[in-house]
Order: structure tokens, then C-alpha cells, then sequence
């Protein structure tokens, strides 16, 4: 089997609709905006919940600035939202399909697959990247850190929404390791979700910081723009993995007692000195306990 050129996969990763958002997330957000107490703030920490609606709200703003410098770009939930105003925000809601396009995959790829995981699993990694660097007090510009969570698996979406066959086989079978369903993603298509995602996200004017992150969230060492930021979403995906909350993906997980053993750790956390290492672990313990109850209720 022949991967698919780059010139084919750049057409159907440009021809992939915009994304749809979750239903309980859209009733919601429209029941703020129709509220006269409601803050943009309230609004959004909701659009933050969804990923597809997030990539959506910044590409709208920054298509505004396209061509324009990196430092004009918006990055920032809040900062899109006072920008754009709930009239437009209304209708990014009210002209996209909801629910019933996501659900409508599993026909389209001939398997069921747990998309609520998904979705599950990239907001958990969203909460714990933020988590993860302020811990490091590495601080990112807005909400890079957040948004590179949550979007790190878009390429996923993407796949399966555009290039259906070679989806199924590549995620309807079970694999030893995340490294093994990305090699297979090489040979069956030609380039692996990270790349997808990445692209996608370029092509729809995101930060530099974050399609990088994106694009080098399994292979954090590989980053230049922001290796801290890449490194935070690698370990944050291995970690919320360790809860149990693993995504679409068919593989084993491998359970980690020793965060500090993660090739990312020492890219974020690069300390000598053996306490600190076991204050930030103890730190990230209480982080993660949090989590796993919030990840339980988030949908």
C-alpha cells in the first residue's frame, strides 16, 4: 500500500468542514449569551470545554489579522470573545451542526468509537498542560497553553472526518504503543495526526507556539519555538492516559510510577537537585487527583 501524496493530503485536510461542537456545550453558552447577567469571562471558560469550537472562535478572529505579524495574533479564549461579541458568537453556534455530525462518524468509519473519550481525553490534557506550567511557572503568552491541550488530537478529528477508510484502519485495530498506531498512520496515509493537526491549525491561523505543539506533542524534543510548551502536552497526554482516560486510540497503556522517567519531564523540569523534583511531584499528585474528579463529571 502506497501512503497518500502530500499534494492529495494537503486537498482533503483543506476541504475538511469546520468542526462541530458538543451539544450540552452549545445549550449551554447560548443560555449565557441570552442571560443579561452573563460575562464574557463565564462565556469563555465554556467555549474552552469544546476544541472544535475553540479552534472555530480563534480562526474567526485571526483570519482578520491574516497576513499580519505573529505578535497581532489572538490566542486568548476571553480575548476572541470581547473581540468578536456574542452576536457573532451566536452564530458560529447556530451555524454549525452539533451533536448529530459527530455521532454521524461512526457511520462514516464503520465502527463505534468512544468520541465522548476524545473529547474527555483532550480537555483533561488541556487542564493539566496549564497545570504542568505554572507549576514550572513557565509562563506562555494567553492561553497557549490551554488551547495546545486541547488541540493536540485534532488531527485525529480531522482524519476521521475526511479521510474515513484509511481512519478505520488505522484506529479500528489495537496497537502496542502510541509509536506503533503513529508509524501506522505514516504507512496508511503518509502523515501521522500530530502533522494533520498541525497543518490544519496553521492553515486556520493559530500561534506558532501552539501548532508547534501540535506537531511535536508525541516528539517533544523535536521542538524549537517552545519545547516547555510541547514537552507539558506530551507528558500531559502520557499522564491523563495514567488515569485511564485514553482517548480514541486502541493501545496498551503502560502504567508510570516514576513521572520523572518520561523523556519530557527533564524538559520542563530540569532540576538536579532530587527535593525539588519530589516537591513538584507531589505537586503534580495533588493536580492530578483533581482531575481524574473532573474528568469523571466533564461530560
Amino acid at each position: 500500500m502506497n501512503p497518500l501524496s502530500d499534494f492529495v493530503l494537503i486537498e482533503r485536510i483543506n476541504q475538511c468542514p469546520k468542526l462541530a461542537s458538543l451539544q450540552s456545550i452549545n445549550s449551554t453558552l447560548l443560555n449565557l449569551i441570552e442571560s443579561e447577567d452573563s460575562f464574557v469571562s463565564q462565556i469563555a471558560e465554556v467555549i474552552k470545554l469544546d476544541p472544535s469550537l475553540t479552534t472555530r472562535v480563534l480562526d474567526l478572529v485571526n483570519s482578520i489579522f491574516f497576513g499580519s505579524t505573529e505578535e497581532n495574533r489572538i490566542n486568548g479564549i476571553e480575548e476572541a470573545s470581547i473581540f468578536l461579541g456574542l452576536n457573532r458568537i451566536r452564530e458560529l453556534l447556530s451555524a454549525t451542526p452539533i451533536i448529530e455530525e459527530i455521532t454521524s462518524l461512526d457511520k462514516k468509519t464503520s465502527g463505534n468509537f468512544p468520541w465522548e473519550d476524545f473529547w474527555r481525553h483532550s480537555i483533561g490534557c488541556a487542564i493539566l498542560t496549564r497545570e504542568l506550567l505554572s507549576i514550572a511557572e513557565h509562563k506562555v503568552d494567553l492561553e497557549a497553553d490551554y488551547v495546545a491541550g486541547l488541540l493536540h488530537n485534532l488531527g485525529i478529528l480531522i482524519l476521521a472526518i475526511t479521510f474515513g477508510d484509511e481512519f478505520s484502519q488505522v484506529f479500528g485495530e489495537k496497537h502496542k504503543s502510541i509509536n506503533d498506531l503513529v508509524e501506522k498512520e505514516k504507512y496508511i496515509i503518509g502523515w501521522d495526526h500530530a502533522k494533520i493537526g498541525a497543518y490544519y491549525l496553521w492553515n486556520h491561523h493559530i500561534s506558532e507556539e501552539v501548532v508547534e505543539a501540535v506537531n511535536f506533542h508525541n516528539t517533544p524534543h523535536l521542538a524549537k519555538i517552545n519545547p516547555k510548551l510541547s514537552a507539558a502536552v506530551h507528558l500531559s497526554d502520557k499522564l491523563v492516559r495514567n488515569l485511564g482516560v485514553i482517548g480514541l486510540e486502541k493501545s496498551k497503556v503502560v502504567k508510570i510510577e516514576d513521572y520523572t522517567k518520561i523523556p519530557s519531564w527533564d524538559i520542563i523540569f530540569p532540576y538536579e537537585n532530587e527535593d525539588k523534583n519530589i516537591n513538584v511531584t507531589e505537586k503534580l499528585d495533588n493536580s492530578l487527583e483533581r482531575l481524574s474528579e473532573i474528568l469523571k463529571h466533564i461530560l
